[in-house]
C-alpha cells in the first residue's frame, strides 16, 4: 500500500495544536482533559469500527504525593535524632523510603487513597481486519500532561544533584540512624547523625518544591503520540475501504488518560482486558515523547528497570528503523526516570516496546520536558514521521507472519 507519510505528519501536528489552542494544559480529571478525551473519541469514531471512552478512578497527584511525605518524614527523623531517639528515627525514615519505593520506584498504589479522587478517560478505537482475528497491534500515546517540574526550569544542570543527591542522603541518615540504634552507640553519635539530617537538608528540603501545581501543554509529552495513534487508524481504515485492509490483524489506537499519575490509565485498561490478551496474540507499540530524531530508542524495560518489555519487539522496531534510514538503539529505562504506559500492559502478557526521542536519563532530559515550553513547535516533524513509517512497516510484517 501506498501512504503519504508526509500529509499523515502535517495532519498530526495540525490536530494536535488545534488540540492544545482549544483546551490548553490537561492535568488528569480536569475538564480540559475530559474534554480533550471527549474530542479525540468524537473524531475517531467517524472511520474506526468501533470507538468507545473507558472511564476509571485516578486520585490526584498521588505519584508525587511521595516526594512532600518523604521531606516531612526525614525532617521528623532529624528531629528525633537531636531529641535523642534513634531507634524512632530510623523507622519514620524507614516508612519514607518504603513509600517511595512502592509509590515510584514500582508505581504501586500504596498512598493514592490520600489524595482526591477523580475520574480518568481513555480513549479506544479499532479497526477489525476482513477475515478472522489472530493478532492485535495496539499503538497508543496518552493525551494527559505532566506538572511542570519546577528542577527543570531553575537551574536544571542541578537536576540530578537535587533528585538523586536528596534520596541518597535520605538514605544514608537511615542507615546511620539504625547502625547508632543497633549497635547501642553512644550519644556523640547520635549528635553526629543529627548534625548530618541537619546539613543534608540544605538539599533534601529542595524537594519539596519539585513540581508546580501547574501542567505543561504537554505536545511532546505526550499529545502528539495520542494523535499519531488516531492518524495512523484512520489510514488503516481507508485502506480497508480501498480494498486493501489487513486480513487477520485487528489495530486499536488508545490515548491514554493518567500516564502522568503513575500509568493509572493504562492499568485500569489492562486490568480490564486482561483476559482479551491471554486469548490474543496482543503486541504494543507505544510512543512516548517524540521530540529529536537523533535520539530515537525503544525500550526493553521500565518503570524504572523493574519491568520487562519485550527485547524481540525492541529489536524488530530498531531493525525496521535503520532499514528505513532511521539510526536507532534499544535499551533499558534508566532508573529514577520512571515508567510508561507500555508496563502495564507488558505486566499482564502483551508484548510491548515504548518508542522515546529524547535524551533520557537524570542528567539529560530534552530541554522542553515537563516545562512550559512542551509546544508543538519543540517537536520534530521528522522524528513523527518516522515513528509512523516505523510502525506501519511493524504492521505490515506481522501480518505477513501470519
Amino acid at each position: 500500500m501506498s501512504i503519504n507519510f508526509k500529509e499523515m505528519t502535517d495532519r498530526v501536528f495540525t490536530y494536535t495544536s488545534k488540540l492544545i489552542e482549544k483546551h490548553g494544559p490537561r492535568l488528569t480529571g480536569s475538564r480540559a482533559c475530559q474534554d480533550t478525551a471527549e474530542d479525540l473519541y468524537q473524531n475517531m469514531k467517524k472511520f474506526a469500527d468501533n470507538a468507545r471512552i473507558e472511564e476509571f478512578k485516578v486520585y490526584s497527584g498521588a505519584l508525587l504525593g511521595w516526594i512532600r511525605i518523604l521531606v516531612g518524614l526525614y525532617v521528623a527523623g532529624t528531629a528525633l535524632l537531636w531529641f535523642n531517639q534513634p531507634w524512632i528515627a530510623a523507622a519514620v525514615l524507614l516508612t519514607g523510603i518504603l513509600i517511595m519505593v512502592f509509590q515510584f520506584f514500582l508505581y504501586k498504589h500504596m498512598i493514592d487513597f490520600l489524595y482526591p479522587k477523580k475520574t480518568g478517560k481513555n480513549v479506544i478505537a479499532s479497526v477489525e481486519p476482513e477475515g478472522e482475528v489472530k493478532q492485535q497491534i495496539i499503538i497508543s500515546g496518552h493525551h494527559d500532561s505532566a506538572r511542570v517540574f519546577n528542577f527543570n526550569i531553575y537551574q536544571p544542570k542541578l537536576y540530578a544533584l537535587r533528585v538523586v543527591g536528596g534520596v541518597g542522603i535520605l538514605f544514608t541518615l537511615f542507615l546511620f540512624s539504625a547502625i547508632v540504634a543497633i549497635a547501642g552507640l553512644s550519644y556523640t553519635f547520635i549528635t553526629i547523625a543529627a548534625v548530618f539530617g541537619s546539613v543534608g537538608a540544605l538539599i533534601v528540603l529542595q524537594l519539596w518544591f519539585f513540581a508546580s501545581k501547574k501542567a505543561t501543554p504537554g505536545a511532546g509529552d505526550n499529545l502528539v503520540a495520542s494523535v499519531m495513534a488516531l492518524e495512523s487508524l484512520r489510514q488503516i481504515a481507508k485502506n480497508k475501504k480501498e480494498g486493501k485492509g489487513l486480513k487477520h490483524t485487528r489495530v486499536t489506537a488508545i490515548s491514554f488518560d493518567a500516564e502522568e499519575e503513575g500509568l493509572r490509565g493504562a492499568y485500569a485498561f489492562a486490568q480490564k482486558h486482561r483476559k482479551e490478551f491471554e486469548a490474543l496474540p496482543t503486541f504494543m507499540y507505544n510512543i512516548d515523547c517524540p521530540y529529536y530524531l537523533d535520539d530515537l530508542f525503544f525500550l526493553t524495560t521500565d518503570i524504572n528497570g523493574s519491568v520487562k518489555l519485550s527485547d524481540d519487539l525492541a529489536e524488530k522496531c530498531r531493525v525496521i528503523s535503520e532499514r528505513l534510514g532511521y539510526k536507532a538503539v534499544i535499551k533499558p529505562i534508566e532508573f529514577l526516570t520512571g515508567g510508561t504506559d507500555a508496563a502495564e500492559l507488558a505486566k499482564v502478557g502483551v508484548e510491548a516496546t515504548t518508542m522515546l526521542a529524547m535524551p533520557w536519563g537524570n542528567s539529560a532530559r530534552a530541554p522542553v520536558y515537563h516545562t512550559p515550553n512542551d509546544t508543538i513547535d519543540h517537536v520534530e516533524k521528522e522524528v513523527v514521521q518516522a515513528g509512523l513509517e516505523i510502525f506501519f512497516k511493524l504492521l505490515t510484517e506481522k501480518e505477513s507472519m501470519l
